[in-house]
């Protein structure tokens, strides 16, 4: 039974206004944040479908994120989060990296979770191949509706 769902949030939850860029979500935030004036979502989309199916698993299935390093805790995003996401983790806080299955392992023990017990969503099939490694199940975030698909089928298993 699925008691956990973790997700990423770049280019998941996350995507950049300008869909021609290809950089990181979070070196542009890093940049883009330092500027006067500047403003969140000039910059950056919340993909609100699939915050709220996220949402919808409430009480059947907890949502946490598992991210690369900072974005997730712009202050911008703490109210689209509050009713949705549980525990916010970081791979560059924990010493790690969502490429190597330590991340995975930390991120379960810390939930006090079984690997079969656990759906990761991620945009890298580098990220997704080390979470197989410790035994998650893991989604391709591709589009929201093969992705809201894939994560409704192992849901109803």
């Amino acid at each position: 039974m699925i008691r956990a769902l973790i997700t990423d949030v770049s280019r998941v939850l996350l995507f950049p206004k300008d869909r021609t860029y290809t950089g990181s979500l979070n070196d542009l935030y890093k940049e883009e944040s330092l500027k006067p004036n500047y403003k969140f979502f000039n910059y950056f989309e919340l993909n609100e479908e699939l915050l709220k199916f996220y949402k919808s698993l409430k009480g059947r299935v907890d949502v946490h994120i598992l991210t690369s390093d900072i974005i997730q805790d712009a202050p911008e995003l703490k109210p689209f989060w509050k009713d949705v996401i549980g525990k916010i983790f970081s791979a560059s806080k924990m010493n790690t990296h969502k490429s190597t299955p330590d991340a995975y392992e930390k991120v379960i023990k810390e939930l006090n979770l079984a690997p079969h017990e656990v759906i990761y969503v991620d945009d890298s099939n580098e990220n997704l191949e080390a979470a197989k490694k410790v035994g998650l199940q893991t989604v391709l975030y591709q589009i929201n509706e093969k992705s809201l698909s894939q994560m409704g089928t192992i849901l109803r298993k």
